[in-house]
């Protein structure tokens, strides 16, 4: 009985990403230009915010393409085909989507789009110490209220520690292009030493998306 018990307890904790895997069909996907959000934006004037917005999207697409350049780098590996990211960045920009909004748009409308079978969508946002307000997400959407709830569980975690760092967390969802379903989800908090904001360059280590390519599920 008790053996009974303990496989129940293994097979309930199989992650999310098992059963996303065997119920979705997909052959092609796309990873889309991360939203990345940096705390300098508090500090600018509004004429400024205009320009850095536009570093947000330059940052977001490099971002993107570090992302696909780790997860293509052995294509032996991977069990689906993974759409170049220059690819996904024209096809979107034909249909003037806006980069700095596309985790909170009809991703199923983007997946149709981009002729794939699912899409990898990304948010990062910084930290915050315990106590410390932010802003509300955008719109109210779902993925803006997960990435809220878990920047602040992740500051509830590590307490005083985060008053002097400056860590940022990607939030990802795998997002099925039929159902827009999110089938599988990481959250990952990176250091200043993975990821640097330094004199308007984006310092980007070689590790940096290696915690994404060894949970992936479609990373064998």
């Amino acid at each position: 009985m008790r053996k009974i018990f303990f496989l129940f307890l293994l097979v309930s904790a199989l992650p999310l990403y098992t059963s996303g895997q065997g119920n979705y069909d997909h052959k092609i996907i796309a990873i889309l230009p991360f939203r990345a959000m940096f705390a300098e934006y508090r500090n600018l004037t509004d004429s400024s915010r205009e320009a850095f917005s536009l570093l947000e999207i330059k940052y977001g697409m490099q971002l993107q393409e570090e992302l696909y350049k780790t997860i293509t780098r052995d294509t032996n590996r991977l069990l689906v085909e993974v759409q170049p990211w220059q690819m996904t960045d024209s096809l979107l920009k034909s249909r003037g989507v806006d980069f700095l909004k596309v985790p909170y748009l009809d991703l199923s409308a983007i997946s149709k789009l981009l002729k794939v079978d699912a899409c990898v969508v990304t948010t990062m946002t910084r930290t915050l110490p315990v106590g410390r307000s932010r802003s509300s997400g955008i719109g109210g959407s779902p993925i803006a209220a997960a990435v809220s709830a878990i920047a602040m569980a992740s500051a509830s975690e590590a307490g005083a520690n985060l008053l002097t760092k400056n860590n940022k967390i990607f939030f990802f969802q795998l997002v099925d292009g039929k159902s827009g379903d999110a089938v599988w989800s990481l959250t990952d908090e990176v250091t200043p030493n993975q990821l640097l904001l330094s004199k308007g360059k984006l310092v980007i280590s070689p590790d940096l998306f290696k915690r994404f390519r060894k949970r992936f599920l479609y990373c064998d």
